[in-house]
């Protein structure tokens, strides 16, 4: 089933989760592939009481995950029964390669992809075969024969590569993003953010240039002092100023830097209630925290 219609479908706010696959030869932390995997597999089948409505798959093409990425949504869609999203990213993509992997998420009944453009990889130099941008990878999905429902991704603070005089341009960041919506997308996740009204400003301004598909929040909670440092650097996303000052006064208490992190995702995730179709929860392959989340919500 298409994400839209799942959203159609639902009168409240639903959740969903994100997921990252291992890399093939090796994984995170110490971790092998194996361990990695069963994390995965572990997060879906904890939360998967809660009814979630899909579970996406990011996406690595450098050889890091790309023959790992489709294998794992396929499962979570086969093996629990939800709706898989398959991350796709289009730098240093060629398009026949682009169309040989559509070929096989529709032979594994996948209808929904989350198309992005992808970290460039160091030295690369644009090929004309290959796309650059979002708005390319959309287009590019549309003329598939089989109709994929395509989400894409919303900045709330801005993509950090679109700036101009030194800061990030909103305006032009906006105008990007209703271009891709615009080539056919179905749905938005946004990036990570820490303080609701960013997200609410960024639904509404996007609103204003006639953008209708759905918008759904992407939150992470910052269960460790060293998750905020990820944060900063993944996504350039501002920490509140208060919630900082709360985990810097507790540094030497892991537990209480957890619990001011749980604490507040559980508070951004109660002022979007109703008001956002679904939540969608960027789970680092760990199900307790959103666990802790879903069930501080009642």
């Amino acid at each position: 089933m298409k994400v839209s219609q799942i959203l159609d479908g639902s009168d409240g706010t639903l959740f969903s989760l994100e997921v990252f696959p291992p890399k093939v030869a090796y994984s995170a932390e110490g971790m092998t592939f194996q361990q990695h995997m069963s994390n995965i597999f572990d997060t879906v089948e904890h939360l998967r009481k809660y009814d979630p409505a899909f579970v996406s798959v990011t996406y690595n093409p450098e050889g890091k995950t790309r023959a790992t990425s489709i294998p794992v949504a396929a499962i979570i869609k086969q093996r629990f029964e939800i709706e898989a999203v398959a991350h796709l990213t289009c730098i240093a993509t060629p398009r026949d390669e682009l169309r040989r992997t559509l070929d096989v998420l529709d032979y594994f009944d996948i209808d929904n992809i989350l198309a992005l453009q992808g970290d460039r990889p160091d030295g690369y130099v644009h090929s004309s075969d290959c796309m650059n941008f979002a708005s390319e990878l959309v287009s590019e999905i549309r003329r598939h024969s089989h109709d994929f429902c395509i989400g894409v991704a919303g900045y709330p603070e801005g993509h950090q590569e679109c700036m101009a005089d030194g800061c990030r341009d909103l305006e032009t960041d906006l105008s990007n993003f209703k271009y891709k919506v615009d080539q056919g997308a179905d749905f938005c996740i946004s990036q990570l953010f820490m303080d609701n009204d960013l997200f609410f400003d960024y639904v509404e301004r996007a609103r204003a240039t006639g953008v209708e598909v759905p918008m759904i929040p992407g939150i992470m909670p910052v269960i460790s002092r060293s998750v905020i440092g990820i944060v900063k650097s993944l996504c350039g996303a501002s920490i509140p100023e208060a919630l900082e000052r709360r985990m810097d006064d507790n540094i030497d208490d892991p537990a209480e830097v957890r619990a001011i992190g749980i604490e507040h995702a559980i508070e951004q995730c109660r002022g979007l209630m109703d008001k956002v179709p679904c939540i969608h929860f960027y789970t680092m392959d760990m199900w307790e925290p959103v666990e802790e989340i879903i069930e501080g919500l009642d």
